[in-house]
């Protein structure tokens, strides 16, 4: 039974194409308009990334097919379910599983998943911690769980982490610090400094470093690296590389395609993987346990770096997101 009446209709940004053309815009929906599922959630919180708004604006290929509701995340309650998994009442959070490519997503107050989409809040957080940690955070432990695995434990040496002042940079930043790892930030902002510091960084990097002359390796400073850049950012990370490091690629702010080379990978054996947050429903489980537990980031710390908005306003932050006027960690509130 239905927790409280769902709606005859509610608003979505739904994403149309006609004529080759892209356009979002807000619309009234139904609940049948939506793409089937066995879940119906009544949205709290829907995280804004960056394929979000490339989805949005139509400049990557990204959806599959149209019309959709785009964004790849949500947090919300369960108004109604057909499986017994899952009971009206529960907080839930749904992320990867072509969520807002081939589903309807995060971008409507009233979302149909399907339940194998679905997962219920770990202990440890709140409906808005989750939310706040998102896709972010959860690709962040993707990585540092891959640098265990690869025996690169705290004492190893120091993490990079670039875009330190987007959302996976700074929840990254308070993830490792939570876990016990030294933090190097690189951002071209620094007059973030003092807030990358404030949320666990033990060093930043300023990134005017690959303006300078660049050598075919780099003095060896990182035991490991988060890079949400890519091009010669990720270039330079790799010849920054300490002996035996690991690399984990999981962004392309700045292109897809960078230049290299063989010597980081045959004179310091380094490892370079590429992190995707669809990950298979046991590693969800494990590292959102770890992300309400001993990976909690200092949320007192996060938190002044969060910023809500409106439906209505979410075009118009994606424009601005897009250029790199934004920073920090954006969720579209439902409550506003």
């Amino acid at each position: 039974m239905p927790l409280m009446p769902i709606p005859q209709s509610f608003e979505a940004l739904r994403t149309q194409q006609s004529g080759g053309e892209v356009q979002s815009r807000i619309e009234t929906l139904r609940l049948d308009d939506l793409s089937r599922g066995d879940v119906v959630i009544r949205n709290l919180y829907a995280g804004v990334n960056y394929k979000d708004c490339l989805s949005l604006h139509g400049l990557a290929k990204i959806i599959t097919s149209y019309p959709r509701v785009a964004g790849i995340e949500l947090v919300g309650e369960v108004i109604e379910s057909s499986v017994s998994t899952f009971e009206a009442g529960q907080h839930v959070l749904v992320h990867g599983f072509q969520t807002g490519i081939a589903f309807d997503g995060g971008f409507s107050e009233y979302v149909r998943v399907p339940a194998a989409h679905v997962q219920t809040l770990p202990q440890g957080l709140t409906a808005h911690e989750a939310a706040v940690i998102g896709v972010p955070g959860f690709t962040a432990a993707m990585a540092l769980e891959r640098f265990l695995e690869l025996g690169i434990a705290p004492d190893a040496g120091s993490v990079a982490i670039s875009g330190a002042g987007g959302a996976v940079g700074l929840l990254g930043t308070a993830i490792l610090a939570r876990a016990g790892y030294r933090v190097a930030a690189i951002t071209r902002r620094m007059a973030q400094q003092e807030k990358l510091l404030a949320i666990g960084a033990h060093e930043i990097v300023d990134a005017a470093v690959l303006d300078a002359p660049q050598r075919p390796l780099e003095k060896p400073r990182f035991a490991a690296a988060i890079d949400n850049v890519g091009g010669p950012m990720l270039s330079w990370l790799l010849r920054s590389m300490a002996d035996g490091g690991a690399l984990a690629s999981v962004g392309n702010a700045s292109g897809n395609t960078f230049e290299g080379s063989v010597l980081p990978f045959i004179m310091r054996r380094v490892q370079l993987f590429g992190i995707v947050a669809n990950a298979p429903l046991d590693q969800r489980q494990r590292l959102w346990k770890r992300l309400g537990a001993d990976w909690k980031p200092d949320m007192a710390a996060v938190l002044p770096h969060v910023h809500h908005i409106p439906l209505t306003a979410l075009m118009d932050h994606s424009a601005l997101q897009l250029e790199g006027s934004t920073s920090g960690r954006v969720l579209v509130d439902f409550s506003l």
